[in-house]
């Protein structure tokens, strides 16, 4: 069974390349463009990881966060954080944000998906040991 990834990312060249690479790696990915959509598909189906850029138009990333672990709190420890400076995540933010895996761009597509299959491999020993 493939693992499912939504991907919230603004810019779309950005977007596709990171999708292709999850798509690559294994991963059925499905893409948002604004919180507007990403809010939309996470209520239509369940994903077992979501990739989320802190800066969006109109909501920055981590009040989308703090709304979505709210909403589906199942995802909690399943967000991967993505900015272009490394001080995005402040020392301010509460801790649960603070540890989220936060990829600074640039950042290879190995790195990305090593970082996604970190969170989903919890779900494939259960599997494994029938849990």
């Amino acid at each position: 069974m493939k693992h499912r990834v939504l991907l919230l990312e603004d810019e779309p060249a950005v977007r596709k390349a990171l999708e292709r690479a999850l798509g690559v790696a294994g991963y059925e990915v499905e893409s948002a463009g604004d919180p507007s959509s990403a809010y939309l598909l996470l209520s239509e189906r369940r994903f077992d990881a979501v990739v989320l850029d802190l800066y969006l138009p109109n909501m920055l990333g981590d009040a989308f966060y703090f709304a979505v672990v709210r909403h589906w709190p199942y995802l909690r420890g399943r967000v991967i954080l993505m900015a272009g400076a490394p001080w995005s995540v402040t020392e301010e933010w509460p801790e649960e944000i603070r540890e989220c895996p936060m990829l600074v761009k640039p950042f290879t597509l190995d790195i990305l998906a090593r970082t996604v299959a970190s969170l989903v491999a919890p779900d494939e020993r259960r599997q494994t040991n029938g849990l």
